[in-house]
């Protein structure tokens, strides 16, 4: 036997888990194939690596400095790989390869990009799961990704990913054309403490329990009475008055509704631009983040009620 780089993955992730049974389960592996594989290591190196316990494992003080070189072999083996494809991919004249949320800065991204890369394919795909999207570029399967961060969850991107923030962007109400609040233009979150919502399903953004905690904090516990990804039955839901909704500022046709703000913009997202700092598109950063404003802010122009919002103070605080 000889030590190779999934025996130093497998100790690693046993001292990072805590137990065997936990690193198994992240490895995807069983806990018999763990013990067996982590017994053939230290029978190798010739001494424990940990001090097995009724509550997990505890690295021993040789388990702990091969734990660290581990750690850093990883990383440098990481980074080995990440600088290969990269300069593969630039050799090979490989296509730009952009991710993110269905939000306007994404398309706005791809165009940006074709245009200051005019003789390299832009692909794009859209992704709704922060984990996915952050893996995708920890791997170098995505060079730029546009993401999204509520208050209270942050981003946290993996080693060799910078972001920065593009946008604070306000959340609005819709509501029937025949509702109650219809011709307010704006209203206190407090307001809609008796309404029922129509809510996106909960995923990994932290969108709904932020949401939740918001409307804690306004006094009153958010009534979800349906759940939905698809913008469509949302609004269709809601021109019914079967409940109220959430509204980007710039989206597709919103028939039978209302638009009203929120006093004080209580609930909000930070739009943020992701991407690999190995990757050639780093150099091009400011100009992209740059152009994307631009090119936002001539849609703002072009949507009615948010053009008034955004003039009437609502620049100060959705510019970073």
């Amino acid at each position: 036997m000889r030590l190779e780089i999934r025996h130093l993955e497998l100790v690693v992730e046993v001292a990072a888990a805590g137990s065997l049974r936990r690193a198994a389960a992240r490895l995807h592996l069983s806990q018999p194939a763990v013990t067996t594989q982590l017994k053939r290591i230290e029978q190798y190196v010739g001494g424990a690596l940990f001090v097995r316990s009724a509550d997990g494992v505890v690295p021993t003080h040789t388990g702990a400095e091969l734990i660290r070189d581990a750690r850093n072999l990883l990383r440098q083996f990481g980074a080995l790989q990440r600088t290969a494809r990269v300069n593969a991919q630039a050799e090979a004249g490989a296509p730009v390869k952009v991710g993110g949320i269905p939000a306007q800065q994404f398309s706005l991204l791809v165009n940006a990009l074709t245009a200051m890369l005019p003789r390299r394919e832009v692909t794009s795909r859209t992704i709704r799961e922060t984990g996915t999207l952050t893996a995708l570029l920890r791997t170098g399967e995505l060079d730029v990704a546009v993401m999204r961060e509520f208050p209270g969850f942050p981003l946290r991107p993996p080693e060799g990913v910078t972001h920065r923030l593009l946008l604070r962007e306000p959340f609005f109400i819709g509501v029937s054309e025949r509702h109650r609040l219809a011709g307010r233009g704006e209203i206190e979150l407090a307001d809609l403490a008796e309404e029922k919502w129509v809510m996106p399903d909960p995923d990994d953004s932290g969108m709904n329990e932020y949401f939740a905690r918001v409307c804690a904090s306004a006094g009153f516990d958010q009534h979800i009475a349906h759940l939905t990804t698809e913008a469509h039955v949302a609004f269709a839901l809601t021109a019914e008055n079967r409940g109220i909704c959430l509204l980007y500022p710039i989206g597709t046709a919103r028939d039978g509704l209302a638009t009203l703000s929120l006093n004080g913009t209580p609930l909000h997202r930070n739009v943020v631009l992701a991407w690999r700092t190995d990757s050639p598109l780093a150099a091009l950063a400011d100009e992209v983040c740059a152009k994307v404003e631009e090119d936002y802010l001539a849609l703002v122009e072009g949507s009615p009620f948010y053009r008034k919002w955004w003039h009437g103070g609502g620049s100060a605080f959705a510019l970073p």
